[in-house]
């Protein structure tokens, strides 16, 4: 169906908007005098939802209705934390956005005047399909239509390609030195068969060693700067999608977490207790169960936060160590004994999950989940569901 707060694309799976991210605010005035205020309100909007983010005020010649058309174009930025203040739009706007305007501009009554529409700038808004000069605008700035998956893959292969260029010179380094090895191989075959050396080959083989020990500590060196480089741009790629990451969390934390959803916030570390409550009924079951489980969970978390409790021995796994959760350690140990295997491995599980989000804080930490396949949500997942949700809950209010 199609969306109502953008045009809606499968390619690659996303939905095309205008890069870099782009939001739009709009209101209609009837009067000519209005112009003023109409500009002051859109920016009144867009310092509460939006301070500090660039503006650009827009207006359209009056239509036949007399109706004056006012925007305030929103530029986000090309970051992950523009695209998701971009996409928050319909939330923020609900009932107001691209669908409504287009509706009440195109009905016999026209706008109404002084109300404030909003939505994520899409392929239509590039195309003129809302207003001929915000299209205008939009294409002489550059705009583009783009997925977020399209961007992100574009911003890896532009991380990538300088040190691919480093590499490949590398290679054509090696080559030259193979070659001049190979010549000192031949040339050694050729001195042993003749049994003696003659100046011009002394000559030869020296301005050789020398060419080849040049090759060498410049491959050497060239080799540390690229190494270098690639750990640098690797630590700034990492700190950079964890900050896209915790921009996502904000945008997923305040949405409601059922039996049906797909992507959302999993506390990492923190306790399944669905398994202490039912081993709780069945031990306990004339004697208070909830109010045991609740305190043996209780227990529990605290004995996940002490740390002094290292439950874990190291082994080999593809050649590299591992820590992972010791199945006898004796507390594990007396707590399968007396609650069951669903009771310890849910400990296991959690201990097992801040070993690897958080060894020295020893708290849970939110992580995106993708709940339907278990496993760490892609950015590109989250991005997707989120833009999903925001459409469908603007589509509800539309309706």
């Amino acid at each position: 169906m199609a969306d109502a707060e953008a045009e809606t694309h499968n390619a690659g799976g996303g939905e095309l908007l205008v890069w870099p991210w782009t939001g739009i605010l709009a209101t209609t005035t009837d009067d000519d005098d209005a112009t003023a205020d109409a500009a002051s309100t859109l920016a009144f909007h867009a310092h509460q939802h939006f301070a500090g983010v660039p503006t650009t005020a827009l207006q359209e010649a009056t239509a036949g209705d007399g109706h004056h058309h006012h925007f305030l174009v929103l530029h986000f930025g090309k970051s992950w934390a523009g695209l998701r203040d971009a996409m928050s739009l319909p939330g923020r706007f609900p009932g107001a956005g691209r669908r409504e305007w287009r509706r009440r501009r195109s009905s016999r009554e026209g706008a109404t005047s002084g109300a404030v529409y909003g939505w994520p700038a899409g392929e239509d808004d590039l195309r003129g399909g809302d207003g001929v000069v915000v299209g205008r605008f939009l294409r002489e700035a550059g705009g583009a239509a783009r997925s977020a998956e399209d961007v992100e893959r574009d911003e890896g292969r532009q991380e990538m390609e300088p040190i691919y260029a480093k590499l490949h010179q590398l290679e054509k380094q090696l080559e030259q030195r193979q070659a001049l090895e190979a010549t000192i191989r031949q040339m050694n075959m050729n001195l042993q068969a003749r049994g003696r050396l003659g100046n011009e080959d002394h000559e030869h083989i020296y301005s050789i060693m020398v060419c080849l020990r040049t090759i060498v500590d410049e491959e050497k060196e060239m080799l540390a700067d690229s190494c270098a480089e690639i750990m640098k741009r690797l630590r700034t790629n990492s700190d950079e999608l964890e900050e896209y990451r915790q921009e996502l969390i904000k945008g997923v934390e305040n949405m409601t977490i059922t039996a049906s959803t797909t992507i959302g916030i999993k506390r990492m570390g923190e306790l399944d207790e669905r398994p202490f409550h039912l081993a709780c009924k069945r031990r306990h079951r004339d004697d208070d169960p909830g109010g045991k489980a609740a305190m043996l969970i209780s227990y529990w978390q605290e004995e996940l936060k002490n740390p002094s409790w290292h439950p874990f021995k190291i082994i080999q796994v593809d050649g590299e160590d591992k820590g992972v959760v010791d199945e006898d350690d004796p507390k594990l140990r007396q707590l399968c004994k007396d609650y069951g295997d669903s009771v310890c491995n849910a400990v296991k599980a959690a201990m097992a999950e801040l070993n690897e989000y958080n060894p020295h804080g020893r708290y849970a930490m939110n992580e995106l989940w993708n709940f339907r396949e278990g496993r760490k949500a892609t950015t590109t997942e989250v991005v997707k569901y989120i833009s999903d949700q925001l459409k469908t809950n603007s589509s509800q209010s539309d309706n």
